[in-house]
């Protein structure tokens, strides 16, 4: 799937990264994936929260909070960074899907290891 989306341009939100990273820190082989993450995160654009990410997120939150469904704030600030970028998410999680406006490209764990665009790692 990442060869297949390069050619559009590939970017991860500063919130996935530490997602990933985080993960990494619990697995047998570590330093091994952690080198192979920060190769190809280094392949990417990294996507910082500015004001007009901070203002989606704040616009999402609320909208979701009226409904009642809201998403953990780490989703939150990687659906705002989306939606602020015009980016398609590409994710696993399901409950994007509550986020209005948002594009998704769902991905499938079982074809390939989850990449993702502005990204999730969940």
């Amino acid at each position: 799937m990442v060869g297949r989306l390069a050619q559009h341009g590939l970017a991860i939100s500063v919130v996935s990264y530490g997602e990933v990273y985080e993960g990494l820190l619990s697995t047998q082989t570590r330093l091994e994936r952690m080198h192979q993450f920060e190769a190809f995160a280094a392949t990417l654009d990294l996507l910082l929260p500015d004001i007009l990410v901070a203002r989606r997120y704040g616009e999402i939150r609320a909208v979701l909070r009226a409904s009642g469904q809201l998403l953990a704030d780490n989703d939150l600030w990687i659906a705002a960074t989306a939606l602020a970028h015009d980016l398609v998410l590409v994710t696993r999680d399901g409950h994007f899907s509550r986020v209005p406006d948002l594009k998704l490209l769902p991905h499938s764990k079982e074809k390939e290891p989850a990449q993702r665009v502005a990204g999730s790692s969940s």
